[in-house]
């Protein structure tokens, strides 16, 4: 037996409409046309689907029980018609994005809130780790993108500088330093500093600098998270110099205070993403709201 979509179309034209002129107006053909291919399912199926009475077609009991299973197939049909309606406006699907702390703390975390609030039917996956791992993870094809703050060349993977900065002064609130618009190394002299951990890249150039400078810090607790040197901060615990997107995230919740630190000890921020395929439209649009969000933290 088989079956066309053109001839069931026509049959729930006619079960909806009740009329094959009707029917004939919502499939977009000729009345003729539409009688015909209620006859040829007729002869496909090997029984009657309507009697005719008085110039009007009236559905079987088997018409009846055919319509139902026509209906849940057309209801399934357009099931799959909304999700492609829905993937195509990036409002369905799933985002994977593995992330180096400075950004997964908060960072991330608000602008994923912002994407998911629009987007109810999509799901989101966050993972932290180190910008190696980050590096690794995405190699492996596990996520669709990746943020560090290290550079790769690594087969496999393609990365994109999203934002190049530098370190800044992260300043308790209240701190006789406040009232500096720069800071220099030798403001540190003698204050309490928290060091982002020296096997660090961001930790051996402030420890090389400061050295270089014959500044005596007093650097009783280090630790490798940023967030964490941040948190250190708030508490006021001491000085620090961390990257700018902890820095800024942490002087918009009114934490601390942020200054320029010179001389300039740079950092980057990469996205990265798996070179095997491109990247999904709901990606793009993701990093499209990362972007917007970093041009408002930089020029804050």
């Amino acid at each position: 037996m088989r079956l066309t979509h053109r001839q069931l179309e026509a049959f729930r034209a006619v079960m909806e409409t009740g009329s094959v002129t009707e029917a004939a107006r919502q499939i977009h053909v000729t009345q003729p046309a539409t009688s015909r291919l209620l006859a040829d399912l007729e002869g496909t199926i090997g029984y009657a689907l309507f009697k005719r009475e008085k110039k009007r077609l009236v559905p079987t009991p088997e018409a009846r029980a055919l319509f139902e299973e026509v209906q849940r197939s057309y209801v399934g049909l357009e099931t799959i018609a909304q999700s492609a309606r829905e993937i195509g406006t990036h409002r369905r699907g799933s985002l994977h994005i593995v992330s180096l702390p400075a950004m997964a703390m908060n960072f991330l975390p608000r602008i994923i809130d912002r994407f998911c609030a629009e987007r109810p039917d999509i799901s989101v996956a966050l993972h932290i780790a180190s910008s190696q791992s980050v590096i690794a993870s995405v190699a492996t094809q596990q996520y669709d993108l990746g943020f560090s703050e290290a550079d790769t060349r690594q087969r496999g993977v393609s990365a994109e500088l999203l934002l190049q900065s530098a370190l800044v002064a992260a300043i308790p609130k209240g701190h006789r330093l406040c009232d500096r618009k720069v800071l220099v190394p030798s403001d540190f002299e003698g204050e309490a500093f928290i060091l982002t951990a020296t096997n660090s890249s961001a930790g051996n150039r402030i420890t090389s600098i400061f050295a270089s400078e014959n500044v005596k810090a007093r650097t009783q607790i280090s630790t490798q998270l940023s967030y964490a040197v941040g948190q250190f901060v708030v508490q006021g615990t001491g000085l620090a110099l961390i990257d700018p997107i902890t820095a800024a995230e942490l002087q918009r919740q009114g934490q601390i205070e942020v200054r320029p630190f010179e001389p300039s000890l740079a950092y980057r921020y990469f996205v990265m993403s798996p070179t095997v395929r491109p990247r999904s439209g709901l990606s793009e649009v993701f990093l499209s709201l990362v972007r917007e969000e970093v041009e408002a933290l930089v020029t804050s």
